[in-house]
């Protein structure tokens, strides 16, 4: 029997089709659901990491952490924070998209296994690592866009809470790694310094001018700056920009837009209505839970955020349909594109024993993270 991928930007972009065919929206409205700034900002970030991962940073990195950590644990605890610090200056599926090959090769060379190490990249240290700011995956860039708040006090919030989160992620990993197993090298991929230090400069750059100027449209700052990184990599590097625009995952943007003129469709409806009524506390963050793991955290983030008028309501947004992605494979891209990986590589993970270490660590974090911006952390 022939299995065919699921695609969430495929079908994002139906269900946009269909409601408009059927009437459900008309042409002006959903080009009005659709929110520029945030496309724009995704488009900003996208360059910047697919220029980083053409100068084999990532390969380089991910080899270089296995050479230096040695052992089964060591590289599990080591992947939490690399993968986390990745995640919190670039997008998290980019950062499980190109370090997953790297510890794919370990596992399958030291015969370990893969539940650990894959577990940190895909489910903790990537996705906990992007709840610290508004560029560390595709919700946040969104709530950036929309709630009125800097990225100044968004990181103010939640690189604290991410870093809380990310130590009690570590804890429960400790029980399930062994230090017994001694990993071999594996060998260092090319990479061109120069290259990768001035892309590094323009990610950084992009945060900085976020940061300096928060009255700003942020898509307007982060597009700018991608732009220039591009005309930077075609003069100096002799890279086309065409290259480095084909290589992008214009996928989320595609998601994005559909699920932009899915919500649009639903502006008048009871639906609409009910979510209106969360606007922060806990029932918020327990219809962001439920939500998250049901049709997945970007969706989730948007239908919610229409009845969002408080800073409290959009950090705990934030921060719990992150948080919530750790639990399944439904609620985020990132754990469906280390499964992928891992499944071309013939590593073979058991469901059954992701959702036994996500979903404990996914409720835990959650209400952690909740309860200490309830009460002001």
């Amino acid at each position: 029997m022939r299995v065919y991928p699921f695609s969430r930007s495929l079908t994002s972009a139906t269900g946009a089709v269909v409601v408009l065919a059927l009437g459900a929206i008309n042409t002006q409205q959903a080009f009005a659901s659709i929110d520029v700034s945030t496309l724009l900002l995704l488009f900003g970030m996208l360059t910047h990491v697919e220029a980083l991962s053409r100068s084999g940073f990532y390969g380089w990195a991910g080899a270089r952490l296995v050479d230096y950590t040695g052992t089964a644990r060591r590289l599990t605890l080591g992947s939490l924070g690399v993968a986390a610090v990745f995640s919190a200056v670039a997008l998290n599926d980019a950062t499980v998209l190109l370090l997953t090959p790297v510890l794919m090769s370990v596992i399958r060379t030291a015969d370990i296994d893969p539940i650990p190490p894959l577990v940190v990249v895909v489910i903790l240290g990537a996705n906990i690592g992007s709840v610290a700011t508004p560029i560390g995956n595709p919700q946040n860039a969104y709530i950036l866009t929309q709630s009125g708040m800097s990225a100044v006090e968004f990181v103010a919030h939640l690189m604290p809470i991410a870093f809380v989160c990310l130590l009690l992620s570590a804890l429960a990993l400790v029980p399930i790694t062994t230090d017994e197993v001694t990993l071999s090298d594996v060998p260092v991929p090319n990479i061109d310094g120069r290259w990768a230090f001035s892309s590094v400069g323009f990610l950084l750059g992009t945060f900085l001018l976020l940061v300096l100027f928060p009255s700003r449209n942020p898509g307007i700052i982060a597009a700018s700056i991608g732009i220039l990184h591009l005309m930077w990599l075609q003069l100096f590097r002799r890279v086309p920009g065409e290259d480095v625009l084909q290589g992008m995952d214009w996928s989320i943007i595609v998601l994005f837009v559909g699920i932009f003129v899915l919500v649009g469709s639903l502006e008048e409806t009871a639906l609409m209505t009910l979510v209106g009524h969360f606007d922060s506390g806990w029932r918020l963050a327990g219809a962001t839970f439920l939500l998250s793991n049901v049709i997945s955290n970007v969706p989730a983030v948007i239908l919610l955020s229409s009845g969002i008028e408080s800073q409290l309501g959009w950090l705990t947004l934030s921060a719990v349909s992150t948080l919530a992605g750790n639990a399944t494979p439904i609620a985020n891209a990132a754990t469906l594109i280390a499964l992928q990986q891992a499944s071309r590589r013939g590593v073979d993970i058991s469901i059954v024993r992701l959702l036994m270490v996500g979903i404990p660590v996914a409720v835990v974090t959650s209400v952690v993270a909740a309860t200490l911006l309830t009460a002001g952390f």
